[in-house]
């Protein structure tokens, strides 16, 4: 077996320098660097065979075909759906949330439930739903005292809207902390949820939980996930979003998203069009081959690298930067305690006002960048709701100081060595600014 170690010589944007020193990535929870096998993917199609799929029948059309059918295979078995026809290509996890959101038949009682930390993408859709009178009511779960779901308080919330949830959609891992849902408590929401509505459902936005660990959607028996290729090692402009064949089929259930070609068997200037079977019916207008041959190979890189190898080494660097930066009494770490909960995210922040420093908030990731060439990643990471949530929490503390969140994330091509780098540099940054007044806080 390959060691972990050596798949970062596939990365060919690692192997480059800026100063005299390597670029460390440390920006993985927006988005991941590309390994050649994917690279080598893309650009096999656009020089051997850059054709449209789905509709002739010649040589380069039939090479397309095969490829975009390899590539659901591929997604197919990493997630462990029952068949191909359960994936269907997107954009990204955007689009495939809310093409669920769009294309489900709702009742005007529904009741939809979140958590209280979800990326924009997983807050909007359920949002713009209750705007437009489509569903009664959105309501997000409180998170425990570690900013981890709590199951007892999405009881709760279940028991008090009597049958009218019809929509639970839960983010699998935390952008915000890396915090995730264990799958014994997604088995038990799945179970609660299906006891008080038989016609409910039960989403993940997987986005920062596929390209890290192994899942499993027959396991987890929920009804849909959705995950963005481009946070896998993969292309950018592609998603894939899971849902049960019997409900993707079932127009009762859900209806097309966007129609027209690609999506249609048949058509009459008068009439219903006569519309394929999933996935192809959610798969609108001429598709991008190029990045969806490119997902299959993200697919099965992954697959090889193990994805529990992956968690596993993402724990190991979480834990020594945990260490690290615990020992430095100006820094918080946000979420829980044990980064073994945080998966490969380690979220922080400074305890000082901004205001003291030189400009309007903290500019450490641009020290780290400009002095190592260490990316990291600055601001509410699309989870605006959350921090706005908990501006009164900030305002009492730290006497009107709401505090600029930084984030290091972590994939399976960084290392210890990295880790260690930005320990000593972040140090360093620290150092220069203790002139300034004292660190409020503990």
């Amino acid at each position: 077996m390959t060691e972990l170690k050596d798949y970062r010589n596939l990365f060919p944007s690692l192997n480059q320098e800026r100063g005299g020193r390597p670029p460390i990535y440390f920006d993985n929870a927006c988005m991941t660097l590309k390994p050649q096998p994917v690279i080598d993917a893309i650009l096999d199609y656009y020089n051997r065979y850059p054709a449209c799929g789905e509709r002739s029948t010649h040589w380069f059309a039939a090479q397309v075909d095969k490829g975009v059918e390899e590539s659901r295979e591929a997604i197919r078995q990493l997630i462990g759906a029952s068949s191909i026809k359960e994936i269907v290509f997107t954009k990204n996890t955007t689009e495939a949330i809310n093409l669920v959101a769009q294309s489900l038949r709702w009742n005007p009682e529904d009741v939809v439930l979140t958590t209280d930390k979800e990326h924009n993408s997983n807050l909007c859709p359920w949002q713009e739903l209750v705007e437009r009178g489509i569903v009664s009511k959105h309501r997000a779960i409180p998170a425990d005292e570690q900013n981890r779901f709590h199951l007892e308080a999405f009881r709760k919330v279940l028991e008090e809207e009597g049958g009218k949830v019809r929509m639970v959609s839960l983010c699998h891992s935390s952008n915000l902390d890396g915090t995730s849902i264990p799958d014994e408590v997604i088995r038990e929401v799945v179970r609660l949820t299906r006891a008080q509505n038989p016609d409910a459902f039960v989403f993940l936005d997987a986005a920062q939980s596929v390209p890290h660990k192994q899942v499993n959607v027959q396991g987890l028996g929920v009804d849909f996930i959705a995950f963005s290729i481009h946070k896998m090692c993969g292309p950018t402009g592609v998603g894939v979003l899971y849902g049960r064949k019997e409900f993707l089929n079932d127009e009762s259930v859900i209806q097309p998203f966007i129609v027209g070609g690609g999506t249609v068997e048949d058509t009459h200037l008068f009439g219903h069009p006569r519309y394929f079977k999933a996935p192809y019916k959610f798969e609108a207008g001429l598709q991008n081959y190029a990045g969806i041959i490119g997902a299959g190979a993200a697919a099965r890189f992954l697959a090889e690298v193990g994805p529990e190898r992956i968690a596993e080494h993402e724990r190991v660097l979480n834990r020594a930067l945990t260490e690290r930066l615990q020992g430095f009494p100006e820094i918080k770490i946000l979420g829980p305690r044990d980064p073994d909960e945080r998966s490969g995210i380690c979220t922080f922040y400074l305890l000082k006002p901004a205001t003291r420093f030189s400009d309007s908030e903290p500019d450490i990731d641009e020290k780290l960048d400009g002095r190592a060439n260490i990316m990291i990643r600055k601001g509410t990471f699309c989870v605006h709701s959350w921090y706005h949530a908990h501006e009164e929490q900030f305002d009492a503390f730290w006497g009107g100081f709401r505090p600029t969140l930084f984030r290091a994330s972590f994939y399976l091509y960084n290392t210890l060595e990295e880790v260690e780098l930005f320990a000593s540099t972040m140090s360093r940054i620290l150092e220069e600014i203790a002139d300034l007044p004292t660190f409020a806080g503990g």
